[in-house]
């Protein structure tokens, strides 16, 4: 008998590993179907760790590590200080308690945990009940929770519910006066296990809230447009079209690329997010007297959220007004917007995040002086940084209440909506990693923000306000901690068009993103190449002689 006891407990060891596996998977196929569509051909799963970008992801800069924490994060990884002694192209030294190495970036895409795993929480003790719930939700549930509550039908995309179990009345009688949500870009969970003491704010917020530490990115690729739309729309990109920041593509033998939503800085095409956003249904369901505030240093952020403006809406049959909607020329630094179909606050003008760097960074990037004002772009992620979230706080608090609180309308019962992304934490986290000594520093002003934004709003609403405070997405811990390969986009469409026979001018890829691919089915069919032979050059492709791709999923995989 002494020896059935621990041969049961090992099966059922085992019955609960493989079934959490068995819901893993299906999790992450959900994923992979809620982004699927018909002009998409392969979806790109790097084995983990790895990440693909653009050839910005070698460049190199110092990054700070405090010793105890790098010891953590490399044991995690079943690597030690040893390991990072042992190659010289990290420049390693030690100062006391602080490790100082010469790193390349690393970025996001994958439907990793790394990359997917986003707290979630909702404040208004008078809408919502206080708690911890451990079950798995997505950014897209928190547009039709809002709606339940607000009184108002669905955007078009949603095709999630509402999450009533948090809800203190399921039809409550009192509508708030202002709903803020708060986008800390990058703010993954990684950020919290790193940097567990520094987000007190946040923490002592989140003890009022209904908080799910479960929550996921629903969708690929997870990057900053598309957890923004999420946000803001309740849509997952098989509906409403954003499907990643950027679409690559080769022209004339060279790789180009379009951002989305972009034509230049301040002129865009709004008609590529093909649904309503809750801002949009708000507005119109109140005859547009909700003021709707968007402040993100990105349009595709902005925009995301807050929606159309004035711009027509596919398949609505209503127009918007011109909302408050603005980001950050890269060009200049100042802040614009595209005035055909937004509003850009009068105050704003007197902002700028390359001055505001100048003047809390005199010594420039790295303490290597200043470079000319038509440079500053080239040091946009360090530009954005802790001098940045204090600014881009300040501004936001300021407009709001220019625009709002000091206006008949912070209280007039109809409910406004303002949407602010925190940029340096994302900023920190791509340049230096998100276990730096700089991006502590970063994460600890972002939480600083949100306290005094909280103060404020508690200060002029009472209690007739709802703070949402969630991410866009996580992070890839840094490569050279992880053991992680880097590899840049250009090399997925040399290795593909190698399939072509000498000579030809076309290519075999219409277009990518840093985790999918749109076939030339024309140039295939020419050339009679098979989606298999695309497929096994991608596999095929490796880095330091290891396979940089776990698995090329096609529309076929997806879909059943």
């Amino acid at each position: 008998m002494k020896y059935n006891i621990p041969a049961k407990s090992f099966l059922l060891a085992l019955s609960i590993l493989l079934s959490l596996s068995d819901c893993r998977k299906k999790e992450d196929h959900q994923i992979f179907k809620n982004s699927w569509r018909t002009d998409i051909d392969f979806y790109l799963i790097p084995e983990k760790f790895n990440v693909m970008e653009t050839d910005w992801v070698n460049t190199k800069g110092q990054a700070h590590f405090n010793k105890q924490d790098l010891i953590r994060h490399l044991k995690s990884y079943g690597r030690t200080l040893n390991d990072l002694q042992k190659m010289p192209e990290l420049e390693f030294t030690e100062n006391e308690d602080t490790i100082t190495l010469t790193v390349a970036k690393t970025s996001h895409s994958t439907h990793y945990s790394y990359d997917i795993n986003i707290p979630i929480s909702f404040y208004g003790p008078k809408w919502f009940l206080k708690g911890e719930y451990s079950d798995i939700v997505h950014q897209q549930n928190i547009v039709p929770t809002l709606a339940k509550l607000l009184k108002i039908r669905n955007p078009n995309g949603v095709e999630t519910k509402a999450i009533t179990k948090i809800l203190k009345d399921q039809t409550p009688s009192e509508k708030p006066e202002i709903i803020v949500t708060v986008v800390i870009d990058q703010g993954g969970q990684q950020y919290y296990k790193a940097h567990p003491g520094v987000p007190k704010n946040i923490l002592k917020i989140r003890e009022s809230s209904s908080y799910f530490p479960n929550a996921k990115v629903g969708h690929v690729d997870s990057q900053t447009a598309v957890g923004h739309m999420a946000i803001g729309t309740g849509s997952y990109p098989r509906k409403s079209g954003i499907i990643g920041n950027t679409k690559f593509f080769m022209k004339d033998g060279k790789m180009n690329y379009t951002n989305v939503y972009s034509n230049t800085a301040s002129d865009m095409n709004t008609e590529e997010l093909e649904v309503e956003t809750l801002s949009d249904v708000l507005d119109h369901e109140n005859s547009n007297q909700s003021e709707i505030l968007s402040q993100c240093y990105a349009h595709r952020a902005s925009i995301g959220m807050a929606g159309h403006g004035s711009y027509p809406i596919k398949n609505a049959t209503y127009n918007g007004d011109k909302d408050m909607v603005y980001w950050i020329d890269k060009t200049n630094g100042s802040w614009v917007t595209d005035n055909r179909f937004y509003t850009l606050p009068k105050s704003v003008s007197s902002y700028n995040s390359y001055e505001n760097y100048k003047t809390e960074n005199p010594s420039g990037p790295e303490g290597k002086g200043l470079p000319p004002n038509e440079e500053l772009k080239n040091y946009f992620y360090e530009i954005m940084s802790t001098a940045e979230v204090k600014m881009e706080g300040e501004m936001f608090r300021k407009v709001l209440k220019e625009q709002i609180i000091d206006t008949p309308k912070a209280k007039d019962g109809i409910t406004d909506l303002a949407y602010v992304t925190f940029k340096a934490t994302d900023a920190a986290g791509h340049t230096y990693g998100w276990e730096s000594l700089e991006a502590k520093e970063a994460f600890r002003e972002t939480d600083n923000q949100i306290g005094l934004l909280f103060e404020l709003l508690q200060k002029e609403y009472g209690d007739s306000f709802i703070l949402i405070i969630t991410a866009d997405h996580g992070c890839a811990p840094l490569p050279e901690i992880s053991g992680g390969q880097r590899l840049v986009v250009d090399e997925v469409f040399k290795e593909v068009n190698s399939l072509l026979p000498a000579g030809a001018e076309d290519d075999l890829i219409r277009f990518l993103t840093v985790g999918q691919i749109s076939l030339n089915h024309g140039s295939l069919k020419t050339h009679n190449i098979s989606e298999k032979q695309v497929k096994d050059k991608i596999l095929g492709i490796r880095v330091n002689g290891r396979p940089f791709f776990k698995q090329v999923l096609s529309a076929n995989d997806i879909k059943h």
